[in-house]
């Protein structure tokens, strides 16, 4: 995976949305969404970018797509052997990268047009860009129900006939209908019941795996990322705060951020005694973030330094593909998810 070329690569990516109040609705501040984040996903590989509601993932994730119109920083997308920034890209030129990527989104229910049939849904990518005749449309969409798990014959019912789990998967092969080079994974399974869950992610593993596609996977949950990503990049209030190896980052976390969450996932083991030290305080104001580390007002191990200079975001060790935006991530000891799951778990090291 190390040997293969980056896809995306993100540099300094913000996205503020103006607070106007009064009665000619002056701007009197911005919700920094998303403030300054840069990664890289490579070629076939599953980016899970993770952490609690509001960090500003979804609003990353639909930045890169241009659903959103970034703020400042650059989007380069590969196409052609030849990196595009699609922040500078017109509406017409995004058009048509938007054949490469495509979106899955959060929820199944109300993105799919309930006055809209199966077959047209899932056509619709296809009938935008001008591709193919109806009848080479009618052919495509049955392939790509069957490939997602459902019968062809389906593509006359409407949404209200499925429930959530088959409207995901619809929603999945509309995401393909363009044979796309990359999905942006909105939060595909947190609407879904748990076993239906597996389902999905089943699903777009062997989606993957048959059509080499590449997957930023956003999700709040850490134990389903655990599973499908190659890398996962941690965000908290609008800024990444860790990234490295799925591995790596659940045995040996460097952010105090991270370590949260990883002793927040439940164990189903009611036999299993272990300790919880969950983070005081709430998430700060987006509008108002705190100077210094925005993780300085909830973080056990804060320092002076902390309340005073923003960590950068470094690697641990040249070459280690592991990032980290902390003052001591050198020294601190953190607990990993297998300690958690061993009962050892809910204390924190000095």
């Amino acid at each position: 995976m190390s040997t293969a070329q980056t896809l995306l690569e993100v540099n300094n990516l913000k996205k503020f949305f103006p607070i106007r109040k009064g009665i000619f609705r002056k701007t009197v501040g911005y919700v920094k969404a998303v403030d300054g984040v840069s990664f890289f996903i490579r070629e076939g590989e599953t980016l899970g970018v993770v952490g609690e509601s509001g960090c500003g993932k979804t609003t990353t994730g639909r930045c890169v797509i241009k659903l959103l119109t970034p703020t400042e920083g650059t989007i380069n997308f590969r196409r052609d052997g030849e990196m595009v920034n699609l922040a500078d890209l017109e509406r017409h030129a995004m058009k048509a990268v938007r054949r490469d990527i495509q979106i899955i989104f959060q929820d199944p229910f109300s993105s799919l047009d309930p006055r809209m049939s199966i077959l047209d849904i899932v056509r619709e990518p296809l009938r935008v860009h001008e591709i193919g005749s109806r009848r080479e449309h009618v052919q495509k969409v049955s392939e790509l129900l069957e490939r997602v798990g459902l019968r062809a014959y389906l593509m006359d019912r409407y949404p209200h006939e499925f429930s959530g789990g088959q409207r995901q998967r619809i929603g999945i092969a509309r995401a393909l209908a363009l044979d796309p080079e990359m999905l942006v994974c909105d939060e595909p399974v947190s609407a879904l019941d748990v076993s239906v869950q597996a389902q999905v992610l089943n699903l777009l593993t062997d989606l993957q795996d048959e059509f080499d596609l590449t997957y930023m996977f956003i999700a709040h949950d850490l134990s389903v990322v655990e599973h499908i990503s190659d890398r996962v990049m941690v965000m908290y209030l609008g800024k990444v705060v860790e990234m490295a190896n799925s591995e790596t980052m659940y045995k040996t976390p460097k952010h105090p951020y991270t370590e949260a969450l990883l002793m927040a996932i439940p164990i189903a083991d009611p036999r299993l005694q272990t300790k919880r030290s969950p983070l005081e305080g709430n998430v700060p104001d987006p509008a108002n973030p705190p100077d210094g580390c925005n993780f300085n007002t909830r973080c056990p191990y804060v320092k002076d330094i902390c309340h005073r200079d923003d960590p950068p975001l470094v690697e641990t060790a040249e070459g280690s593909d592991h990032f980290v935006a902390c003052h001591f991530a050198a020294e601190l000891e953190l607990l990993g998810w297998e300690a958690r799951r061993s009962g050892n778990g809910g204390g924190r090291g000095d």
